[in-house]
């Protein structure tokens, strides 16, 4: 994703796809700031200030559409995680001109270690871990990277199921 700082008020929009590999769109976030007569005061970004006090900033539509769009994707995997989130959402954010915070990334911390002595339990929640990976209506690679793992995980789990339930059967016989 770019975040574009538009100062001269004749910004036009750059292709989707620019700076993108084949067949991605890359996000672009405009940050628009005019000119204008009067002397009030500039707004700031963070870690960005203007220093002529001459420009109104505003935050465009489609960083506000981002915002939302952020907040809707986290929001959705911290619903189906549940209890098995191991943070609350941390969101990448930037600093609008009146201070508004606009959400441009974000992410939830997972635990993907496996539940010691219950390969059950560990099934379970690798099964949660995917399903809330999968939540989002559009899942991020970072969601798929955590899918993946928490596949392997549940395969583990499984695998070990089925060992337990094998010596189960051969104690029974024996």
């Amino acid at each position: 994703m770019r975040v574009v700082y538009n100062f001269s008020g004749n910004y036009s929009s750059p292709s989707p796809a620019l700076g993108a590999g084949k067949g991605q769109r890359e996000q672009v976030l405009v940050v628009s700031a005019e000119k204008t007569s009067d002397t009030g005061s500039s707004g700031a970004i963070e870690g960005f200030s203007l220093s002529d006090r001459d420009y109104d900033v505003e935050i465009s539509r489609e960083a506000l559409e981002r915002n939302g769009e952020v907040r809707r994707h986290e929001n959705a995997h911290m619903a189906a995680l549940g209890s098995a989130a191991d943070s609350g959402i941390l969101y990448n954010t930037m600093k609008g001109p009146g201070g508004e915070t606009i959400a441009v990334g974000g992410k939830i911390a997972v635990d993907l270690s496996e539940i010691p002595g219950d390969p059950a339990a560990t099934l379970s929640k690798a099964r949660t871990i995917i399903s809330a990976a999968n939540a989002a209506a559009s899942p991020s690679g970072g969601d798929m990277r955590t899918a993946a793992q928490a596949y392997r995980l549940a395969s583990k789990a499984q695998e070990q199921l089925i060992q337990e339930q094998s010596r189960g059967k051969i104690d029974i016989f024996a």
